[in-house]
């Protein structure tokens, strides 16, 4: 055949038909003619004028009078494996109209009456454009200059459930679709230049649907088209973004509501992200931790940690748990951090505040063996002060009769005296007397205390200062018991410090529950891996310490609902931290030995 594709039809017309086809389907294609040259073509790999091989194709032919004129070549469109029928249908049609057209058009020239053809073929393209578009697996909308619609393909009529003659010319259709919009028509008033303009419609049965619209009309510039748009039901995506959106929230409000930190971390240790419903517990300022390693925030021993665990989900892909201690605001806090393999390069770690926990642990295991010393002590007591009464009396007799030597006697006395003051005090362990709780002035028992041993630290040139930012304030208590706390506390202190040392004691609201006792010194201090013994039986830094006086008032604070605790550095001096509940109306009564 003397004539080319190119002589036969008009090439650009066809082909924005197919690139707006492509623009909604990116399914790559390309018009080769009967020499395999490409004419024009959309997608990867057509976008180079060279002769195509693909592995996933389908060839159409183009035949005109029983001649091979052109091919379409279709791919596959993105993430597709293999191309869709509807696919291979749209481009056939567009390839019987392209015969069609052509067809026509030769026959044109060979009988010389392009002049009167034309109309005709113009006639014919419209109908077949018309029908290409009725089928077209999009909503395809036209609306005329008075804003009826005047195109309603099939797509239309799958979506809405309104047929085209429902719709087509028909004055109320805008209000049938577009109810809850005050202005129907106001595509008309956005003129021809919109793109992804999403509108909610409203189907024959009721439901509301979301479409997003674009305008063809400069591809298709069909005569009586006002506005020509193209829709996209997005109604499912859209209905998936606000379950996501609440999913979202919600994990963000369960996230909130847990006490715990989670962090996801990268393989290497990078941390990606954070959720915290506090930032008081943050080692560092929280954005110092994201895209940083935890190498480079935390300290040595914990770095330690965390790399073995990470190494050990390497090879196991398998929880890891490990427990670490920090200090925060001159207090240490108890961690514990679970590591936990995510994907293939990702870590969860959800790390949880255990200090109350272990602080709790700690004191029931004190507790248990405080009970079961004071068992031993009673017996040990029991068996010891009998035999010792008897020696004490025969010795003061012989005190009486021997004339000489008389000292080693007296000796011997104290001696035993001092002796007795041991087996009482683990008597009192065993059998502490009954405690009469009432509401006692904090500040008159602490003046009291002071006044009583200030004999003692004068002896050394040592100064006690009391500080007590509250007047008047009641806390309910066995003053005794109390006493006998605060005396053992600043007799350790003296004998921690040089002379000519200061103590210093100060007393303030904790909070609205809690009144704070703060008992500083300039000692010697107390090395840390002694502090975690300190309150344990029989446990004492005191060369001659029993180490019954600080138990006993570990469990003298516990029985007043208080805490302590002590901080030291050896060389600096020592801290000693006491809580006690203040006082507010709610009798305790008198406490028994064994609550004790």
């Amino acid at each position: 055949m003397k004539y080319t594709l190119k002589d036969l039809i008009n090439i650009d017309k066809f082909k924005n038909i197919t690139e707006q086809f492509y623009n909604l389907t990116k399914v790559p294609f390309c018009l080769l003619d009967n020499n395999q040259n490409v004419i024009f073509s959309k997608g990867d790999p057509f976008f180079h004028n060279q002769k195509i091989q693909m592995s996933q194709e389908r060839h159409i032919p183009i035949i005109i009078e029983q001649e091979h004129i052109a091919s379409f070549v279709i791919g596959a469109s993105i993430n597709k494996e293999v191309i869709a029928d509807s696919h291979i249908t749209h481009f056939k049609c567009i390839a019987n109209l392209i015969e069609e057209m052509a067809t026509q058009q030769l026959h044109l020239k060979k009988i010389h009456e392009q002049d009167s053809q034309m109309n005709v073929i113009t006639n014919h393209e419209e109908i077949c454009l018309g029908t290409i578009l009725q089928n077209m697996p999009i909503m395809i909308n036209a609306i005329d200059e008075k804003g009826n619609i005047i195109m309603w393909n099939r797509e239309c009529e799958l979506v809405t459930g309104y047929n085209a003659d429902e719709i087509i010319n028909n004055p109320k259709a805008m209000k049938l679709l577009y109810p809850h919009r005050p202005n129907c028509n106001d595509l008309l008033q956005n003129g021809h230049d919109f793109r992804d303009w999403e509108m909610d419609i409203t189907c024959k049965n009721g439901e509301i649907k979301t479409i997003m619209w674009s305008n063809i009309l400069h591809s298709i510039p069909t005569l009586g088209w006002s506005i020509g748009a193209i829709g996209i039901d997005i109604t499912k995506r859209k209905r998936m973004e606000e379950k996501l959106k609440q999913t979202s929230t919600e994990l963000e409000l369960i996230f909130k509501a847990i006490p715990d930190l989670y962090f996801l971390s990268e393989i290497d240790g990078t941390i990606k992200d954070c959720k915290v419903n506090s930032v008081s517990k943050f080692y560092v300022p929280i954005e110092e931790f994201i895209g940083k390693k935890f190498q480079e925030i935390v300290p040595v021993p914990i770095i330690k940690q965390f790399e073995k665990a990470i190494n050990q989900i390497k090879t196991s892909s398998a929880p890891v748990l490990i427990d670490y201690s920090l200090q925060l605001d001159d207090e240490i806090y108890y961690f514990e951090a679970r590591l936990l393999p995510l994907f293939e390069d990702k870590i969860m770690i959800i790390v949880r505040d255990i200090t109350e926990r272990t602080i709790t642990t700690e004191l029931l295991q004190k507790s248990d063996t405080l009970n079961a010393v004071g068992q031993l002590a009673a017996g040990v007591a029991h068996e010891v002060r009998n035999p010792l009464t008897v020696i004490k009396g025969f010795i003061q007799l012989l005190q009486q009769e021997v004339g000489k030597d008389k000292e080693y006697l007296s000796l011997m006395l104290s001696e035993i005296s001092s002796i007795e003051k041991v087996i009482q005090e683990f008597l009192s362990i065993a059998k502490p007397n009954a405690a009469v709780f009432e509401p006692k002035s904090l500040c008159t028992i602490l003046g009291n205390v002071v006044d009583l041993i200030s004999t003692q630290a004068i002896m050394k040139n040592i100064r006690i200062a009391l500080n007590m930012d509250v007047e008047n304030l009641l806390i309910e208590c066995c003053e005794i018991q109390l006493k006998q706390v605060f005396y053992s506390i600043l007799q350790n202190s003296i004998e921690a410090i040089q002379n000519g040392q200061e103590i210093i004691i100060n007393v303030k609201k904790h909070n609205s529950t809690e009144v704070k006792i703060c008992i500083l010194d300039k000692g010697i201090g107390i090395p840390s891996e002694r502090i975690k013994r300190l309150g344990e039986p029989f446990y004492s830094t005191k060369e001659k310490g029993t180490g019954v006086g600080l138990m006993m008032s570990y469990r003298i604070i516990e029985s007043h609902g208080g805490k302590i605790s002590i901080k030291s550095q050896v060389g600096k001096g020592t801290t000693v931290t006491l809580f006690f509940p203040i006082y507010n109306g709610d009798s305790v009564g008198d406490i028994s030995p064994n609550s004790m």
